[in-house]
């Protein structure tokens, strides 16, 4: 019996890996998993939701999408996300670089801008559709920022959550 929950909890251990971790696919990424706190000790709307985000290469596009799911509260608030080149790390949002640039200047042309309001059910919805491809190793998350994306300079406010979408 203690041989068959060991392997129950191993089998248990390696889908949590599997579903938690981010896993680039050729010409696209997929995660699925809990968000990581930039904050720790700051309450946030995004403390202990989870994510499930995507990113394929089509035509030379890119095509993210962002789901968000278990928010607490700020129902009707927009909040900014975007992709970033550098890593997730627990309360160091600023390890997570700057935003993606495809070059140029800073719009939703050249950057990754997955804005979503939050909806009753405690969910958040974003897909964008840029006009190029994030060649692999150039960006490796999405950060969640306290405010909607400002169109003129691409701010978004304090870093509040992460999700690793390696590209």
């Amino acid at each position: 019996m203690r041989t068959r929950q060991g392997l129950v909890w191993l089998l248990g251990v390696a889908m949590v890996a599997l579903y938690a971790a981010p896993v680039s696919a050729g010409v696209g990424s997929y995660f699925r998993g809990g968000l990581t706190d930039l904050e720790v000790g700051v309450e946030r709307v995004t403390d202990g939701a989870w994510a499930v985000a995507s990113a394929t290469v089509q035509n030379g596009k890119t095509i993210v999408q962002l789901n968000v799911k278990d928010l607490g509260g700020g129902v009707g608030d927009t909040f900014g996300a975007h992709v970033h080149v550098g890593p997730c790390v627990v309360d160091a949002g600023g390890l997570a670089g700057p935003h993606f640039n495809a070059g140029g200047g800073i719009s939703a042309e050249t950057e990754v801008w997955l804005d979503f309001t939050v909806t009753p059910g405690g969910t958040g919805h974003a897909t964008a559709v840029v006009p190029f491809e994030i060649d692999s190793g150039l960006a490796q998350s999405v950060v969640i920022h306290e405010a909607p994306t400002d169109a003129s300079t691409g701010a978004a406010g304090a870093r509040m959550a992460c999700l690793p979408l390696e590209f």
